[in-house]
């Protein structure tokens, strides 16, 4: 009996010496080793950190805060892109805004930088911009790539099912607005994309109509500088008057009351009726769509061709568009 008794006090015993060596004495926690991994299922937080998360140095910011990172790439970046479309357009575009196309083909790889950043830039870094300098950078993107395509195209070989077009146009190219891609920001656009989606529709604006290049005689002419936001409305303007005042844009006769009309004013009747200049009180005798084109030609044109236009009654005719490339002699 007494044998019996003695087993159980000494498995107790032994049990507690056992696990007592196992716990650290006073309650100390113990150091994991450096080399060691956590269990399954135990967080990696009990590991030392070797302080490699990219914001460590930001700690006490507020973690929704870019610590002005983009203000201050936005300021270094974007001014590059400018300053290399600068140096594009200042080479191979005319003061009267035709291309040297063959020269720009021959030095192509002069491209390539502007191409590259163009791919490589942030969304970030363009938001951080005052809306004329987004303005300004979306049409110097459209212009960009539309030398892009004739320049990947050139010399433009015809085909034969477009005999309506002249051999040398963007119309010889293939589906030239939807179906050629170029890398903005890391995705892929095409120029009616560009158009529409980052310059008409936001800036609501008929001048754009006019500035940014179609690769021919008919359209608004190439600058031989990039546009700036800090300069883009006088740019916008000089463009306007200058393509008015081509044989390609407008023309007054006063004896047949007709005022001529370059095409762009009717398919581009979407970005005229969602305008300011659909809503001015004025030539109130014609539909919406000509009292936009009035009220804004009433912007560019003289004085004297205002009063004409404010006291007689005309009609409107479309002048037929040129698709000729507009390449420099």
């Amino acid at each position: 009996m007494k044998k019996t008794r003695f087993y159980p006090f000494l498995w107790m015993l032994l049990t507690v010496l056992v696990f007592s060596g196992s716990m650290p004495a006073g309650g100390e926690e113990k150091t994991p080793d450096s080399n060691s991994l956590p269990a399954a299922g135990e967080s990696r937080s009990a590991l030392p950190s070797a302080n490699t998360e990219p914001n460590a140095d930001w700690a006490g910011e507020d973690p929704n805060s870019d610590g002005g990172l983009f203000e201050e790439q936005a300021e270094s970046r974007i001014p590059e892109f400018f300053d290399l479309c600068d140096q594009i357009f200042s080479t191979y575009v005319t003061k009267d805004g035709l291309v040297r196309y063959a020269a720009l083909r021959r030095n192509r790889g002069e491209l390539l930088p502007v191409q590259r950043l163009l791919k490589e830039l942030n969304p970030l870094h363009l938001m951080a911009l005052p809306q004329e300098e987004k303005t300004a950078f979306w049409i110097n993107v459209y212009n960009l790539c539309t030398l892009q395509l004739i320049i990947d195209n050139y010399p433009i070989q015809p085909k034969w099912y477009m005999f309506r077009y002249p051999t040398s146009s963007i119309m010889q190219i293939s589906n030239p607005w939807t179906k050629h891609y170029f890398w903005i920001q890391g995705l892929q656009y095409n120029l009616e994309e560009i158009e529409k989606e980052f310059l008409l529709r936001r800036t609501r604006d008929p001048r754009i109509c006019f500035v940014l290049s179609y690769a021919s005689l008919g359209g608004g002419r190439q600058r031989n500088e990039a546009y700036r936001g800090s300069k883009l409305e006088q740019q916008l303007d000089e463009q306007v008057r200058k393509y008015l005042q081509s044989p390609y844009g407008y023309r007054l006769d006063r004896e047949e009351k007709v005022v001529y009309l370059s095409v762009l004013f009717q398919t581009k009747h979407e970005t005229f009726l969602d305008s300011d200049y659909a809503a001015i009180r004025k030539f109130r005798d014609y539909s919406d769509l000509q009292r936009a084109w009035l009220n804004f030609l009433s912007c560019y044109i003289s004085p004297e061709e205002v009063q004409f236009l404010e006291t007689t009654l005309v009609t409107f005719k479309m002048i037929t568009y040129n698709w000729q490339l507009d390449e420099a002699p």
